[in-house]
């Protein structure tokens, strides 16, 4: 993710970091990339106070806004499955179904529940009156393309630059369908039977998208031509 956002943000860009988690990517966007202000979306309550403290320890507090929200295509109350185990993550419900996270699975643990806001992305900025954002960065465990339908008339209106990392193939597909209806160029590393290639995504790239790791991640720009070198690989992860 990191080489998405080196290629994608520029100094004194507003960033938009959907997934926060405890602030590793609004750091970098800061103190590494120049953007001059972060919108730091997260919606766990155990997570939020370390994402402060993070802030405070890092310098760039002053230039981080922390929003209680999980960014989705609806705006109401809802559960969230928290991963206690392996990342201090998790996914909304709508996503999970029921079932616990990952971390909580791979021991036999029941879910465990937090009730969290949520909200479109296009309703949140109205609402709370935030800038409007030259990239977004969104890494939520599945609810992307809920997060880009929320979004919608912010992605065709102000065309920001996206970094996005995927979680399986039937998520990826949506995501892609709802950039090119808005008119993105799409690129990415994906799996083919001679190895990890970075290319431009086209619907005949759909069928190779197949398991969880085909295409892990992608970056989305209208301008094409910001895309098209490569971007470093080893800092996709």
């Amino acid at each position: 993710m990191l080489g998405a956002l080196r290629r994608l943000v520029h100094p004194g860009d507003v960033v938009y970091d959907i997934g926060a988690n405890i602030g590793l990517y609004s750091r970098f966007m800061v103190q590494k990339f120049r953007a001059s202000r972060v919108y730091a979306f997260e919606p766990m309550s155990q997570n939020r106070p370390l994402l402060t403290r993070n802030l405070e320890i890092g310098g760039c507090a002053s230039q981080v806004v922390v929003l209680p929200f999980a960014i989705a295509d609806e705006d109401a109350i809802a559960d969230f499955q928290v991963d206690d185990i392996s990342s201090a993550s998790g996914t909304l419900d709508a996503v999970a179904h029921g079932d616990a996270c990952q971390g909580r699975r791979q021991y036999h643990l029941p879910p465990i529940t937090e009730s969290v806001q949520v909200g479109r992305l296009d309703t949140v900025i109205r609402n709370q009156g935030l800038t409007l954002p030259d990239v977004i960065k969104i890494d939520i465990e599945g609810a992307e393309a809920m997060a880009l339908r929320g979004g919608r008339r912010l992605l065709c209106e102000q065309r920001p630059r996206l970094a996005i990392e995927l979680h399986g193939p039937a998520v990826a597909a949506e995501v892609l369908q709802v950039l090119w209806d808005c008119n993105y160029h799409c690129f990415g590393y994906l799996e083919t039977g001679g190895g990890r290639v970075y290319k431009k995504l086209a619907a005949s790239d759909l069928p190779a998208i197949n398991d969880l790791y085909s295409l892990h991640f992608l970056a989305a720009s209208v301008q094409e031509e910001e895309l098209m070198l490569p971007i470093d690989n080893s800092e996709w992860n």
